[in-house]
């Protein structure tokens, strides 16, 4: 149906569902949101910090989002406060030397209510009268035009049961998701995925039995269970390099990432945990960096230049424990 057409229905023998993940807000659940009466906004609404000029604005949530929606806030709010889970754990040293940079940031717990005067309290008991609330608290996955009879379900985030992240037990191969997955370079996972479905549809390749990838998905989901991490977290692979090139070459044959590259990678990563303000714009290639893009005729940048002083290697842990990626992959470094 489109613009007032006539609703049409056709009969096709696959469908991928390729819509993405991130247009349907996660909110969270905070006594007093019905009722507060100043402007509330989830960070998918985000556009321009400047009709926040002069504001005292609270942003509930302090991993990447958050933290880059008040870098810019920063410079036209009065006073910005980013609201943490824990703020122990969100003194990293990216947010530091955000603290140390501007007067106008404040670090806070967790919020505990709004009030309708425009208070906004903190699980501490302190509050402050804000403006505006911007929510960066991620997206949910919602797929409201598939009607399956309940053989494809979300709970908590969890899709499934989906086969390595992209058939339902029930409906493959007809049926097949690419992109669920996050914490992934996204273009190669996807095209990794959309390869593996192309060769199953056109029978170069084969599914396991239902009952082979049902142990699979309840393996995969105890592993998660086991390690601590919650059901919203099912489709997380953590920027595990050396997991996706496993997973591309056993589903599709797909080439391993080249060393260079990951090392490219990891090293951006670990610049902007330092230091998510100014990472790109202090960024010096390794050497295994810079031989790899001389090799593919790429511009390199100037050879790496010592640090003033080495990074505190326990706030690095902290630093890559909440953004979610694992301490064990610096080892490509």
């Amino acid at each position: 149906k489109h613009n007032g057409d006539a609703e049409t229905e056709e009969v096709f023998d696959a469908v991928v569902v390729a819509t993405g993940h991130y247009s349907q807000p996660r909110l969270p659940s905070i006594d007093g949101m019905d009722k507060w009466r100043r402007r509330q906004l989830h960070s998918h609404s985000y556009r321009v910090p400047d009709s926040f000029a002069g504001e005292v604005v609270v942003i509930v949530g302090c991993n990447l989002s958050g933290k880059e929606v008040a870098l810019e806030l920063l410079r036209v709010a009065k006073e910005v406060h980013l609201s943490s889970k824990s703020t122990k754990e969100a003194m990293t040293p990216s947010m530091s030397k955000m603290l140390a940079r501007y007067d106008n940031l404040h670090l806070q717990p967790l919020v505990e209510h709004l009030c309708e005067d425009g208070r906004v309290v903190f699980d501490d008991g302190s509050f402050v009268v804000a403006d505006a609330v911007i929510y960066c608290t991620g997206y949910n996955y919602s797929f409201p035009f598939l009607e399956t009879e309940g053989k494809v379900t979300v709970d908590d985030n969890r899709v499934g049961p989906l086969y390595e992240h992209v058939f339902p037990l029930a409906l493959a191969p007809s049926l097949s998701f690419v992109g669920i997955p996050v914490k992934v370079i996204l273009p190669r996972f996807a095209e990794v995925q959309a390869r593996w479905v192309a060769q199953v549809l056109s029978g170069r390749r084969t599914l396991p039995s239902p009952g082979e990838m049902l142990r699979a998905v309840e393996e995969y989901n105890r592993a998660k269970e086991a390690a601590g991490l919650p059901k919203r977290q099912t489709h997380d692979l953590f920027l595990d390099l050396e997991y996706c090139d496993e997973y591309g070459e056993r589903h599709c044959g797909f080439p391993r990432t080249e060393q260079w590259k990951k090392e490219l990678i990891w090293s951006s990563i670990s610049d902007m945990c330092d230091d998510i303000e100014n990472f790109r714009d202090d960024y010096h290639d390794s050497d295994i960096v810079r031989d790899g893009r001389r090799l593919h005729g790429w511009a390199s940048s100037p050879p790496l230049a010592p640090r003033p002083q080495e990074k505190d290697d326990d706030h690095d842990k902290e630093e890559d424990k909440h953004l979610g990626f694992g301490p064990s992959k610096f080892s490509l470094r």
